[in-house]
């Protein structure tokens, strides 16, 4: 693995995220979203849909009960740097940056909260960071530009989608001991597990597929097809049910996953880049365009979308999933009141946000 910075491969546009046999529920960082590959090449912009990477996923969906917020906010820039933006969601302030590794892309929290996984794409590694501290602890190379990852709760698995090469790369946890990459489809860029553990879902944003991974066999089984350009999935709170958001069609694909067969289409306002549910909830935040839609998952129907007031870039939930927080492609991260629609004062971080994460209090 190559540890310098390389020119990347042309990718998806402007966008706008083990071995250890036992584990349960997964905590993914909530980051999923489209090409954002351009450090060393000229930016491209999409309109008012920018960026997202997990937004994830990314774009994945987690409990996230913290204050603290992780933000990815430099990936669409020519010099990506190495440092996370920092958001306190209680005081709505922006705190020191940390720093992850060049390029950092996507996030994952420990179930506790204690430990956060940061995908560094400029250097094919998976850094864990303290979140007492915001130190670095370990990091572990992984396959060619990890472009997503998810834990599973019991804290002693990992999953990263590596979108240069094709794979998911397991890693035990604590360790950071890297496994037997698994093959996947094309430009793997948004991951999540079933919270019932059973299986991973990986999408794929060069074939417009799903890859499902049984678990713990860590096997990869048939492609599902998805919509153009699946940038995010999250899985329902029942494991029944995926969710997919496929940015070139402005909908979201549900997938049944008894039967590993999508149903029809759900749209949405704009091209979405990414997903958050909790559970113990009944709705699920899709962000895209310069909105939030919320889908309510009893119909799989899309309710009236909420504004953000920028392009949404990524979305993650917090106190208990009563508030959404919301990247904006103007370098802003939003407070929305999923209750009463309500937008709050925005933070502003710089960057071009494009994947957030709150981790739930790891100590009092």
């Amino acid at each position: 693995m190559s540890s310098a910075p390389r020119a990347p491969a042309a990718r998806h546009p402007a966008r706008t995220g083990s071995r250890h046999r036992a584990y349960d529920l997964p905590v993914p960082g909530t980051r999923t979203h489209p090409s954002r590959r351009a450090w060393a090449l000229p930016i491209l912009v999409l309109s008012t849909a920018a960026v997202l990477a997990g937004c994830t996923s990314g774009a994945s969906a987690a409990e996230q009960t913290g204050s603290i917020a992780y933000v990815a906010n430099l990936a669409n820039r020519a010099d990506p740097g190495s440092t996370v933006a920092v958001v306190d969601t209680a005081t709505g302030t922006s705190l020191p940056p940390v720093t992850a590794g060049t390029l950092p892309s996507a996030f994952a929290a420990s179930p506790d909260g204690a430990q956060l996984l940061v995908t560094a794409e400029g250097q094919d590694k998976v850094t864990m960071l303290d979140t007492s501290t915001r130190g670095v602890i370990a990091s572990a190379n992984v396959g060619l530009e990890p472009d997503a990852v998810a834990v599973a709760p019991n804290g002693k698995l990992a999953l990263v989608a590596n979108f240069g090469d094709n794979t998911v790369t397991p890693i035990s946890l604590p360790s950071l001991r890297t496994g037997t990459p698994i093959p996947v489809g094309s430009q793997p860029t948004a991951i999540a597990i079933a919270p019932n553990g059973s299986v991973a879902l990986v999408a794929n944003f060069g074939d417009n597929t799903v890859t499902p991974i049984s678990l713990p066999a860590l096997r990869a089984g048939a492609p599902i097809p998805a919509g153009p350009q699946p940038v995010a999935v999250a899985v329902t709170p029942d494991s029944q049910t995926a969710l997919v958001a496929d940015f070139q069609a402005g909908a979201v694909t549900p997938i049944v996953l008894s039967s590993m067969t999508a149903s029809p289409a759900i749209a949405v306002d704009g091209n979405p880049t990414g997903i958050a549910m909790q559970p113990g909830t009944q709705t699920a935040y899709v962000s895209g365009g310069d909105v939030l839609t919320p889908i309510a998952l009893t119909t799989l129907l899309a309710k009236a979308p909420v504004e953000v007031g920028a392009g949404a870039t990524a979305v993650a939930l917090a106190n208990r999933g009563s508030m959404a927080w919301v990247c904006t492609d103007n370098g802003t991260v939003v407070p929305v009141d999923v209750a009463t629609g309500h937008r709050g004062k925005a933070v502003k971080i710089g960057g071009q946000p494009s994947a957030i994460v709150i981790p739930s209090a790891a100590r009092s």
